[in-house]
Protein backbone atom coordinates (compact mmCIF):
# COMPACT_ATOMS: atom_id res chain seq x y z
CA UNK A 1 0.00 0.00 0.00
CA UNK A 2 1.65 2.89 -1.14
CA UNK A 3 2.17 5.50 1.58
CA UNK A 4 0.94 9.15 1.80
CA UNK A 5 2.25 12.58 3.02
CA UNK A 6 1.96 15.67 2.45
CA UNK A 7 1.11 19.36 3.43
CA UNK A 8 -3.03 20.20 2.41
CA UNK A 9 -6.04 22.39 2.92
CA UNK A 10 -8.97 20.80 4.32
CA UNK A 11 -11.98 21.66 1.85
CA UNK A 12 -14.87 19.58 3.23
CA UNK A 13 -16.06 17.42 6.23
CA UNK A 14 -18.41 15.29 6.91
CA UNK A 15 -19.20 13.35 9.81
CA UNK A 16 -19.22 9.10 8.93
CA UNK A 17 -20.42 6.91 11.75
CA UNK A 18 -19.82 7.87 15.64
CA UNK A 19 -16.36 8.72 15.49
CA UNK A 20 -15.26 8.75 11.47
CA UNK A 21 -14.75 11.72 9.48
CA UNK A 22 -14.68 11.94 5.69
CA UNK A 23 -12.68 14.71 4.70
CA UNK A 24 -11.74 16.47 1.36
CA UNK A 25 -8.14 17.83 1.02
CA UNK A 26 -6.23 20.10 -1.45
CA UNK A 27 -2.54 18.44 -1.22
CA UNK A 28 0.84 19.95 -2.54
CA UNK A 29 1.60 16.95 -4.50
CA UNK A 30 -1.77 15.29 -5.30
CA UNK A 31 -4.62 17.54 -5.54
CA UNK A 32 -7.77 16.99 -4.55
CA UNK A 33 -7.87 14.10 -2.42
CA UNK A 34 -10.70 12.60 -0.62
CA UNK A 35 -9.83 10.74 2.38
CA UNK A 36 -11.35 8.88 5.48
CA UNK A 37 -9.99 9.90 9.40
CA UNK A 38 -10.99 6.82 11.23
CA UNK A 39 -11.62 7.12 15.00
CA UNK A 40 -10.90 11.38 14.04
CA UNK A 41 -13.96 12.04 16.81
CA UNK A 42 -12.17 9.74 19.87
CA UNK A 43 -8.23 10.59 19.65
CA UNK A 44 -7.00 14.34 19.55
CA UNK A 45 -3.64 12.51 19.68
CA UNK A 46 -3.65 11.61 16.03
CA UNK A 47 -6.00 14.35 15.37
CA UNK A 48 -5.34 17.61 17.65
CA UNK A 49 -8.19 20.02 16.63
CA UNK A 50 -6.62 19.87 12.92
CA UNK A 51 -9.87 18.73 10.75
CA UNK A 52 -11.66 21.95 10.70
CA UNK A 53 -12.41 23.44 7.08
CA UNK A 54 -9.43 26.12 5.73
CA UNK A 55 -6.87 24.30 7.82
CA UNK A 56 -3.35 23.84 6.76
CA UNK A 57 -2.03 20.38 7.70
CA UNK A 58 0.14 18.13 7.68
CA UNK A 59 -1.13 14.48 6.93
CA UNK A 60 0.31 10.54 6.83
CA UNK A 61 -1.78 8.31 5.42
CA UNK A 62 -1.96 5.38 2.94
CA UNK A 63 -3.82 4.45 -0.52
CA UNK A 64 -5.39 1.29 -0.16
CA UNK A 65 -6.73 1.26 -3.82
CA UNK A 66 -6.83 4.01 -6.19
CA UNK A 67 -10.56 4.22 -6.32
CA UNK A 68 -11.02 3.85 -2.88
CA UNK A 69 -10.72 6.91 0.08
CA UNK A 70 -7.24 7.30 1.46
CA UNK A 71 -6.87 6.42 5.03
CA UNK A 72 -5.73 9.12 6.75
CA UNK A 73 -3.63 8.13 10.10
CA UNK A 74 -1.99 11.15 11.60
CA UNK A 75 -2.82 14.91 11.27
CA UNK A 76 -0.70 17.97 12.61
CA UNK A 77 -2.49 21.32 11.95
CA UNK A 78 -0.19 23.62 10.73
CA UNK A 79 -1.86 27.23 9.97
CA UNK A 80 -6.13 27.05 11.72
CA UNK A 81 -6.29 30.78 9.62
CA UNK A 82 -9.05 31.06 12.56
CA UNK A 83 -9.11 35.16 11.32
CA UNK A 84 -11.83 33.34 8.27
CA UNK A 85 -14.18 32.41 11.11
CA UNK A 86 -13.97 35.66 12.96
CA UNK A 87 -15.76 37.56 10.26
CA UNK A 88 -18.83 36.75 8.44
CA UNK A 89 -17.96 38.40 5.36
CA UNK A 90 -14.44 36.26 5.08
CA UNK A 91 -16.07 33.26 6.43
CA UNK A 92 -18.90 32.87 3.53
CA UNK A 93 -16.76 34.33 0.95
CA UNK A 94 -14.20 31.53 2.19
CA UNK A 95 -16.91 28.81 1.65
CA UNK A 96 -17.74 29.64 -1.88
CA UNK A 97 -14.40 28.93 -2.66
CA UNK A 98 -14.09 25.79 -0.90
CA UNK A 99 -16.96 24.91 -2.90
CA UNK A 100 -15.70 25.95 -6.24
CA UNK A 101 -12.69 23.82 -5.63
CA UNK A 102 -14.69 20.90 -4.15
CA UNK A 103 -16.85 20.62 -6.97
CA UNK A 104 -14.35 21.44 -9.79
CA UNK A 105 -11.31 20.51 -9.59
CA UNK A 106 -10.47 17.10 -10.68
CA UNK A 107 -9.72 14.08 -7.93
CA UNK A 108 -5.69 13.51 -7.82
CA UNK A 109 -4.58 15.78 -10.17
CA UNK A 110 -1.41 17.86 -9.14
CA UNK A 111 -1.78 21.45 -9.53
CA UNK A 112 0.70 23.54 -7.30
CA UNK A 113 -0.31 26.51 -8.23
CA UNK A 114 -3.39 26.17 -7.11
CA UNK A 115 -2.38 24.83 -3.59
CA UNK A 116 -0.06 28.27 -3.22
CA UNK A 117 -3.06 30.37 -4.20
CA UNK A 118 -5.47 28.87 -1.71
CA UNK A 119 -2.69 29.95 1.00
CA UNK A 120 -2.94 33.42 -0.82
CA UNK A 121 -6.57 33.86 -0.23
CA UNK A 122 -6.63 32.09 2.86
CA UNK A 123 -4.19 34.90 4.69
CA UNK A 124 -5.83 37.94 2.81
CA UNK A 125 -9.52 36.53 4.17
CA UNK A 126 -8.32 36.06 7.43
CA UNK A 127 -7.39 39.90 8.03
CA UNK A 128 -10.56 40.72 6.04
CA UNK A 129 -11.59 43.96 8.56
CA UNK A 130 -7.78 45.86 7.63
CA UNK A 131 -8.00 44.74 3.68
CA UNK A 132 -9.06 47.83 1.15
CA UNK A 133 -10.47 46.74 -1.60
CA UNK A 134 -12.14 43.32 -0.60
CA UNK A 135 -14.51 43.25 -3.49
CA UNK A 136 -11.82 43.68 -6.22
CA UNK A 137 -9.79 41.32 -4.88
CA UNK A 138 -12.30 38.46 -4.32
CA UNK A 139 -13.11 38.93 -8.14
CA UNK A 140 -9.36 38.45 -8.71
CA UNK A 141 -8.74 35.94 -6.61
CA UNK A 142 -12.13 33.90 -8.81
CA UNK A 143 -10.66 34.54 -12.22
CA UNK A 144 -7.40 33.32 -11.14
CA UNK A 145 -8.93 29.81 -10.18
CA UNK A 146 -11.44 29.74 -12.79
CA UNK A 147 -8.00 29.84 -14.75
CA UNK A 148 -5.95 27.28 -13.04
CA UNK A 149 -8.78 25.12 -13.04
CA UNK A 150 -8.54 24.75 -16.74
CA UNK A 151 -11.40 27.00 -17.98
CA UNK A 152 -10.17 30.29 -18.44
CA UNK A 153 -12.48 32.21 -21.12
CA UNK A 154 -11.39 33.49 -24.79
CA UNK A 155 -11.65 36.97 -23.89
CA UNK A 156 -9.16 38.99 -26.77
CA UNK A 157 -11.71 38.30 -30.12
CA UNK A 158 -15.37 37.02 -30.99
CA UNK A 159 -15.70 33.37 -31.14
CA UNK A 160 -17.36 33.57 -33.98
CA UNK A 161 -16.19 35.83 -36.53
CA UNK A 162 -13.13 36.49 -34.81
CA UNK A 163 -13.10 40.07 -34.25
CA UNK A 164 -10.26 41.25 -32.07
CA UNK A 165 -10.90 43.79 -29.08
CA UNK A 166 -7.49 45.97 -30.66
CA UNK A 167 -8.97 46.70 -34.05
CA UNK A 168 -10.12 49.96 -34.63
CA UNK A 169 -13.27 48.97 -36.21
CA UNK A 170 -14.13 46.84 -33.11
CA UNK A 171 -15.10 50.24 -31.14
CA UNK A 172 -18.70 50.65 -32.42
CA UNK A 173 -19.60 47.07 -31.41
CA UNK A 174 -20.75 46.02 -27.85
CA UNK A 175 -19.36 42.53 -26.58
CA UNK A 176 -21.37 39.84 -25.13
CA UNK A 177 -19.97 36.67 -23.27
CA UNK A 178 -21.41 33.06 -23.90
CA UNK A 179 -20.85 30.76 -20.64
CA UNK A 180 -21.93 27.87 -22.71
CA UNK A 181 -18.90 28.84 -25.33
CA UNK A 182 -16.41 30.11 -23.19
CA UNK A 183 -15.75 33.72 -24.24
CA UNK A 184 -16.86 36.49 -25.92
CA UNK A 185 -19.29 37.40 -29.12
CA UNK A 186 -19.43 40.52 -31.00
CA UNK A 187 -23.01 42.18 -31.81
CA UNK A 188 -23.47 40.79 -34.86
CA UNK A 189 -22.38 37.06 -33.89
CA UNK A 190 -25.06 37.76 -30.45
CA UNK A 191 -28.04 35.87 -32.20
CA UNK A 192 -26.16 32.41 -32.14
CA UNK A 193 -25.53 32.60 -28.48
CA UNK A 194 -28.99 33.12 -27.01
CA UNK A 195 -27.54 32.67 -23.43
CA UNK A 196 -25.32 35.56 -23.63
CA UNK A 197 -24.91 38.60 -21.88
CA UNK A 198 -23.68 41.86 -22.15
CA UNK A 199 -19.98 43.02 -21.07
CA UNK A 200 -18.21 46.33 -21.68
CA UNK A 201 -15.30 46.59 -23.47
CA UNK A 202 -13.37 48.15 -20.37
CA UNK A 203 -14.12 44.93 -17.99
CA UNK A 204 -12.84 42.76 -21.10
CA UNK A 205 -9.60 44.61 -21.10
CA UNK A 206 -9.37 44.51 -17.15
CA UNK A 207 -9.72 40.95 -16.81
CA UNK A 208 -7.84 39.80 -19.80
CA UNK A 209 -4.92 41.30 -17.11
CA UNK A 210 -6.13 40.20 -14.29
CA UNK A 211 -4.85 36.70 -14.00
CA UNK A 212 -1.48 37.83 -14.58
CA UNK A 213 -1.26 39.75 -11.03
CA UNK A 214 0.62 38.75 -8.24
CA UNK A 215 -0.48 39.38 -4.55
CA UNK A 216 1.46 42.87 -4.35
CA UNK A 217 -0.37 44.11 -7.76
CA UNK A 218 -3.62 42.98 -6.52
CA UNK A 219 -3.73 45.17 -3.14
CA UNK A 220 -3.20 47.93 -5.75
CA UNK A 221 -6.13 46.92 -8.09
CA UNK A 222 -9.52 48.65 -7.80
CA UNK A 223 -12.82 47.82 -9.63
CA UNK A 224 -15.35 50.54 -10.50
CA UNK A 225 -18.90 49.48 -9.53
CA UNK A 226 -19.64 48.57 -13.40
CA UNK A 227 -16.81 46.24 -13.43
CA UNK A 228 -17.04 44.79 -10.26
CA UNK A 229 -21.03 43.37 -11.32
CA UNK A 230 -19.70 42.23 -14.52
CA UNK A 231 -16.92 40.84 -13.36
CA UNK A 232 -19.07 38.84 -10.99
CA UNK A 233 -21.30 37.59 -13.24
CA UNK A 234 -19.25 36.60 -16.20
CA UNK A 235 -16.90 34.43 -13.48
CA UNK A 236 -20.25 32.81 -11.96
CA UNK A 237 -21.87 31.89 -14.76
CA UNK A 238 -18.93 30.38 -16.29
CA UNK A 239 -18.42 28.29 -12.89
CA UNK A 240 -22.09 27.41 -12.81
CA UNK A 241 -21.75 26.00 -16.48
CA UNK A 242 -18.55 23.97 -16.09
CA UNK A 243 -19.72 22.39 -12.59
CA UNK A 244 -23.33 22.21 -13.90
CA UNK A 245 -25.06 23.31 -11.03
CA UNK A 246 -25.38 26.48 -8.52
CA UNK A 247 -23.03 27.03 -5.50
CA UNK A 248 -25.13 26.66 -2.40
CA UNK A 249 -22.66 28.30 -0.45
CA UNK A 250 -23.78 31.62 -2.85
CA UNK A 251 -27.17 31.65 -2.28
CA UNK A 252 -26.61 31.28 1.38
CA UNK A 253 -24.24 34.04 0.83
CA UNK A 254 -26.64 36.17 -0.87
CA UNK A 255 -29.31 35.86 1.61
CA UNK A 256 -27.30 37.06 4.25
CA UNK A 257 -26.39 40.14 2.26
CA UNK A 258 -30.19 40.47 1.39
CA UNK A 259 -30.68 41.39 5.26
CA UNK A 260 -27.26 42.84 6.21
CA UNK A 261 -26.21 46.52 6.42
CA UNK A 262 -23.17 45.64 7.06
CA UNK A 263 -22.12 43.56 4.00
CA UNK A 264 -24.84 45.35 1.86
CA UNK A 265 -22.07 47.55 -0.01
CA UNK A 266 -20.83 44.76 -1.67
CA UNK A 267 -22.19 46.16 -5.04
CA UNK A 268 -24.02 49.51 -5.04
CA UNK A 269 -27.32 49.75 -4.82
CA UNK A 270 -27.27 51.73 -8.11
CA UNK A 271 -25.32 49.49 -10.22
CA UNK A 272 -27.87 46.54 -8.77
CA UNK A 273 -31.19 48.69 -9.76
CA UNK A 274 -30.03 49.94 -13.68
CA UNK A 275 -28.81 46.87 -14.42
CA UNK A 276 -31.18 44.35 -12.80
CA UNK A 277 -28.63 42.68 -10.88
CA UNK A 278 -28.73 41.03 -7.22
CA UNK A 279 -25.78 42.23 -4.50
CA UNK A 280 -23.46 40.04 -6.18
CA UNK A 281 -23.78 41.53 -9.94
CA UNK A 282 -26.00 38.19 -10.92
CA UNK A 283 -28.81 39.23 -13.34
CA UNK A 284 -32.24 38.82 -11.36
Amino acid sequence: MPRVKDNAFIINKTDYGESDIIITLFSAGRGKISCIAKGAKRSRRRFPGSLELFSKVSFNGFIKHPLALTRIDECQLLNPYLGIQDELKGYLNGCYFLEIINRCAAERQHNRKIFELLGDLFTFLSAVPYNRNFNCRIRLFELQIITLLGFKPELLSCLNCGLKLEEENSKDRFFHFSPQSGGIVCKQCRKRHPAAFTVSQGTINLLNQAHRLDNELRNKVNFTPQVEAESARLCRALLSWHSGCSFKSLKIMEGFLSRSDDLSTLIPDNVNKRNNLNKYGVKQ
